[in-house]
């Protein structure tokens, strides 16, 4: 069994591109990794010096930020650091034989999870904020960190449960379904949340709301736009890697798939990027703080 897995990893070896091909995607993913750190890193700043929006329905979305953070600043060097492998820039002992790689696919696991099912949590709260929006308000700031630590929690766990699953995948000695089977429970909690929140807002009887309500409602179109945006994003990457996946091991690409791969790969990480943006464009209180820190820092 060893013989034959160390042969198809040879196979799978020689088909790998030369480095050039892979050299003009690596300055790319470098400059979505710099990106995604600072406009994130400068949210957290933000929210962290403003008092008012020190509230609870910002708890998920900041911890959100803190997850796109750490996708661009560790997650996607992790992945760059694979594609020097598979590309031939650098030689490294392929999981799951080496310690090491093996430890950082681990890691990478834990902040890309975290970010979706950040998502699934936020879908989660936007609905019981739809309704039952006089509970909400009265529950208590302590629950909405413990389902911030919950978030995290799950994050490991299932990158944990993830890896393990690889492991054996890579091993011969199991499939690799677990990724797709908790990817699939996020999307379809994403999906549930917002449709029914749609149909509690738009196909019942159109009553008077008051401030309180509209600003709700608001921020909840503005977190359904920033989880379409999420999915559209990532639904691209998430499909081709179980496509190559079912055919090679997921660290060796032919030609034809590479340059298909980075630019998949490249979108799902934008996907970072893109989240802080949407909440200064759309979140008035978000928006009014970045705009007094950003003229204080400019006339200091």
């Amino acid at each position: 069994m060893e013989n034959h897995s160390s042969d198809a990893l040879n196979d799978t070896l020689s088909e790998v591109p030369l480095p050039y091909a892979c050299l003009a995607w690596l300055p790319v993913l470098g400059l979505v990794a710099a990106v995604t750190v600072a406009i994130n890193a400068l949210a957290i700043i933000v929210y962290l010096k403003e008092k008012n929006l020190r509230k609870r329905s910002m708890y998920l979305i900041m911890s959100q930020a803190v997850a796109d953070m750490c996708v661009g600043g560790i997650s996607l060097p992790i992945d760059v650091s694979n594609s020097g492998f598979y590309c031939r820039l650098w030689k490294i002992n392929p999981s799951p034989k080496g310690i090491w790689p093996s430890i950082l696919i681990a890691v990478l696991f834990v902040f890309n999870m975290a970010s979706v099912i950040n998502l699934a949590a936020i879908s989660l709260e936007r609905t019981h904020a739809t309704f039952r929006p006089l509970q909400h308000r009265a529950v208590k700031k302590w629950i909405f960190k413990a389902a911030t630590a919950a978030v995290w929690i799950t994050a490991v766990l299932s990158a944990s449960y993830i890896y393990l699953d690889l492991f054996f995948a890579l091993t011969g000695r199991g499939k690799f379904y677990s990724y797709l089977s908790i990817l699939s429970c996020c999307f379809f909690i994403i999906v549930v949340s917002y449709t029914s929140i749609v149909v509690k807002t738009y196909g019942g009887k159109r009553l008077e709301r008051h401030g309180a309500v509209n600003r709700e409602m608001k921020l909840t179109k503005t977190l359904f736009i920033v989880t379409v945006v999420s999915l559209a994003l990532l639904l691209p990457y998430i499909i081709s890697f179980f496509l190559i996946f079912s055919k090679r091991p997921f660290y060796a690409f032919s030609n034809q798939t590479l340059h298909l791969r980075f630019f998949f790969v490249t979108l799902a990480y934008t996907n970072s990027m893109v989240n802080p943006i949407l909440y200064a464009l759309r979140i008035p209180e978000f928006k009014k703080a970045l705009s007094k820190f950003l003229a204080s820092k400019s006339c200091s």
